[in-house]
């Protein structure tokens, strides 16, 4: 039901993957979802003003979102919510689909392959404000080339959450990898551009080459050199797929010797050649 209003702010323009969807709700009055509804993206809520309440279905809790709040909802929990009769509120709302290939430690922890997450915590002002005043700029402005600009800060608006939850919950990562082991994956998604052998690597991380390689196979199912060229594919798909950087620009950028070898490189990873990928 709905005594008042509710008013909404949509992002206009063709968000980028792995976002859609973001907007500022206002609340002014008393509104409540009936039914329990499900989402199969990230649900990202900050709270501005007032308070909107959540009920998640599973084990019947209630979620108050308030300001300076975060709540994150991973994908499949069926929740409703409601506002409070006689008041106003307002909240920050975004979809993430995850990240997956970007190398990033998001991609460990917002992730769809482990989606079981709901996180509720409060951010400082200092930590959000200023996010959310670009936010809303960006929101009013509908310009166009604000889509890449709305991308880089979500993106990093998730690393201040992922952040701020490390510090509340401790390590986020799904997986609890030897130190040596991610030294190396830390080196590797640092370097990955370069020319990287796995001698090298076992001498920055202080492991013999077949322990190293075990760790990695344990770890990933890959060697060291495989998680390597995977990263390396992944980036090339994003190039590829979503810049402006020609094959010979991106072959340049990831370190490769000439176009030939690349081109060849990706079809023996991929099945395909980079032409048949590029800005499809």
């Amino acid at each position: 039901m709905s005594d008042l209003k509710i008013e909404k702010d949509i992002f206009p323009g063709l968000m980028q993957p792995p976002f859609h969807y973001a907007c500022f709700t206002r609340f002014n009055g008393y509104s409540e979802e009936r039914f329990f509804t499900v989402h199969n993206s990230f649900q990202i809520i900050i709270g501005l003003s007032g308070n909107l309440h959540f009920e998640l279905e599973e084990d019947q809790r209630m979620i108050s979102n308030g300001p300076g709040n975060v709540f994150v909802l991973g994908p499949g929990f069926r929740h409703r919510w409601h506002s409070e009769a006689n008041k106003s509120c307002e909240n920050f709302m975004f979809f993430c689909d995850g990240f997956t290939s970007d190398g990033s430690a998001q991609e460990n922890i917002l992730n769809l392959k482990t989606p079981d997450l709901i996180w509720s915590f409060d951010l400082e002002p200092e930590e959000y404000s200023l996010y959310i005043d670009k936010f809303r700029k960006l929101i009013k402005e509908h310009n166009r080339y604000n889509a890449g600009i709305i991308h880089g800060l979500l993106y990093a608006f998730c690393g201040v959450i992922c952040r701020k939850a490390e510090t509340l919950y401790g390590s986020l990562d799904h997986k609890e990898l030897h130190p040596a082991l991610q030294k190396a994956v830390d080196i590797i998604r640092r370097e990955y551009r370069e020319k990287i052998t796995l001698s090298q690597l076992s001498r920055k991380c202080g492991l013999g080459p077949s322990r190293l390689s075990e760790l990695f196979r344990n770890a990933f199912g890959m060697s060291p050199i495989q998680y390597v060229n995977d990263l390396r594919i992944k980036k090339a798909d994003q190039l590829l797929s979503s810049s402006d950087m020609n094959i010979s620009q991106i072959s340049e950028y990831l370190g490769f010797c000439s176009v030939h070898y690349f081109s060849r490189f990706y079809k023996q990873c991929t099945g395909n050649p980079p032409s048949g990928t590029k800005n499809k």
